[in-house]
């Protein structure tokens, strides 16, 4: 009897620590599910903090002037930190195609609307009185590879044949010219932003000119004879130079250098009477020495 008990005691405590066991593995899984569960949570927490929070924004792919249409503009899409996007930025294209810059767009610099009017924007030039506005063609060379900038002064050139002797010949047409515009745009170039902002700047391809009404008529003749050209010149120079044409026999022909200094010297000016060409000498008195 006293055995059969001990038998039961003994399966009854086994029966007690299987419970525990089988309780503390229930536990133990729970506890091990909660965990992955939370672990998966902090995670996907910690990726979405992790992944830059970006917004897409427009930027010109050239430098645009003000005044133009932004359909003709092309854009670029770049993807801008939310934090740092300004308030008044552009985020749908669409919705300002037809929209005009009031602004310089410089590329690289997202599109605002402080930037753009849905109204047209006329531009005038900063024209004298009295002065008038006139458009050369330019390239790379004849605009003093695009230093010759709203503000400058230049003299310009006529690179003719001349019809008598043939000779090739370059002479001012018009000195110390204003200019007034490049390529549309009368921003005032600024020495401050350095060469590498001049270097971004687009290809222009026409310059226009604070000219008199004889000079306008003059280039407007010129533009028919030959090619016209520029010669840029420093900002407090407004004399008169010495020399005003050279043709090719002056650089070829040492005789004819020597011959034509002789006979002209020193020369402050030119007049035209009837069909012919005459210099004024640098003291202004004496005959006038003629050219032709």
């Amino acid at each position: 009897m006293l055995q059969k008990t001990r038998r039961l005691s003994s399966v009854s405590f086994r029966l007690k620590i299987l419970s525990i066991v089988a309780i503390f593995m229930v536990l133990t899984v729970l506890i091990t599910i909660y965990s992955l569960t939370s672990l998966k949570k902090v995670s996907k927490s910690t990726v979405s903090m992790a992944e830059p929070l970006t917004v897409t924004l427009y930027t010109p792919e050239k430098s645009v002037p003000v005044g133009v249409q932004l359909s003709t503009v092309r854009f670029r899409e770049v993807l801008w930190p939310k934090n740092q996007v300004f308030e008044d930025a552009v985020t749908n294209l669409k919705d300002v195609m037809n929209f005009y810059t009031v602004e310089v767009l410089e590329p690289g610099t997202p599109l605002r609307f402080r930037q753009i009017s849905s109204e047209p924007i006329v531009v005038s030039l900063p024209l004298s009185p009295g002065m008038r506005a006139v458009s050369i063609e330019v390239d790379e060379t004849t605009s003093v590879e695009g230093f010759a900038r709203p503000g400058t002064r230049v003299d310009v050139t006529l690179t003719y044949r001349n019809p008598k002797n043939k000779s090739l010949e370059t002479r001012i047409i018009v000195h110390n010219a204003r200019v007034l515009s490049l390529g549309g745009d009368p921003t005032v170039f600024s020495a401050g932003k350095g060469p590498e902002a001049r270097k971004s700047q687009p290809r222009r391809t026409t310059l226009t000119l604070e000219v008199t009404p004889e000079e306008a008529l003059v280039i407007q003749t010129a533009k028919q004879s030959g090619r016209l050209g520029l010669i840029m010149r420093a900002p407090d120079d407004s004399g008169v130079p010495k020399v005003e044409a050279v043709s090719d026999r002056f650089i070829t022909d040492p005789n004819y250098q020597v011959e034509n200094k002789k006979e002209i010297g020193c020369k402050s000016g030119t007049v035209k009477i009837g069909d012919k060409l005459f210099a004024i000498s640098c003291d202004k008195v004496g005959e006038l020495i003629p050219l032709e």
